[in-house]
């Protein structure tokens, strides 16, 4: 199977650091949003200045240089959806000197008893997806950096906001989430599902970088049928939450 076709030589045909250049605005600290209501929002709020893009055949996505009312400076990129395309947003804003890095956004609930805006930090992810088997030998699941996921849980703790630690289902095809792979996953533990928590945690691991992950709860296939309670809303309800934990995953970093 192509899936077990992993090559472990680091060095490929394209590498980012080689046509990339380092950007000098570029801060350490990276925070990524599967929101552009969320972007735009704190953009305004803090008269956020574009600093670079990413290209891509759809168009620019501006990154943008904040800086947080306590003076923690960051960039902040409304991330592109699918495992390979995350994957080239944290892998070029890296060879343009991003250090650290905090990713934040929806997810599916599987389990009838997460609620929609519950918030989960995950711990591991099912590869159900390609872009990871790339950068890592092939495995069921890959296990994100245990001190990046409790630096998450300390900036909700300190925030009292609950949270819950989850195993989550990283898959390419949304629309193949059939009921008999929803209750496999329930088998395995996994209590949401979402399209690019493994394939990030593979390049975080592969290039030594410090990626930290969170997850609110949006629409459920926990019942007979698909309810897309909350996800149109992007996060906009808890947004203040969202930005302010994100922010605080940084001390702990």
């Amino acid at each position: 199977m192509l899936h077990t076709d992993f090559d472990p030589n680091r060095t490929a045909v394209i590498n980012p650091a080689e046509i990339i250049p380092k950007l000098e605005t570029m801060p350490e600290n990276f925070i990524g949003v599967f929101s552009h209501r969320i972007v735009d929002e704190y953009v305004r709020r803090l008269h956020g200045v574009e600093i670079a893009h990413i290209a891509s055949c759809m168009g620019d996505m501006p990154i943008w240089r904040c800086t947080w009312p306590d003076g923690t400076v960051f960039a902040m990129v409304c991330m592109l959806v699918g495992g390979p395309s995350a994957a080239s947003v944290l892998e070029e804003t890296h060879a343009m000197g991003a250090q650290k890095f905090v990713v934040f956004g929806s997810c599916g609930a599987l389990d009838h008893d997460v609620t929609a805006g519950h918030i989960l930090v995950p711990y591991a992810a099912v590869r159900d997806e390609g872009t990871s088997y790339h950068y890592l030998p092939p495995a069921e699941e890959i296990a994100l950096e245990p001190r990046c996921v409790e630096a998450v849980e300390k900036a909700f703790s300190s925030l009292r906001a609950p949270f819950a630690r989850t195993k989550t289902w990283t898959t390419d095809a949304f629309y193949r989430e059939t009921r008999g792979k929803v209750e496999k996953r329930l088998q395995q533990g996994c209590a949401v599902v979402e399209m690019e928590c493994a394939s990030m945690a593979a390049v975080a691991q592969f290039r030594g970088m410090p990626f930290a992950q969170f997850l609110w709860a949006a629409d459920s296939l926990s019942g007979e049928t698909w309810d897309k309670r909350n996800l149109s809303a992007l996060g906009m309800d808890d947004n203040a939450l969202y930005m302010e934990a994100a922010v605080r995953v940084f001390r702990y970093l």
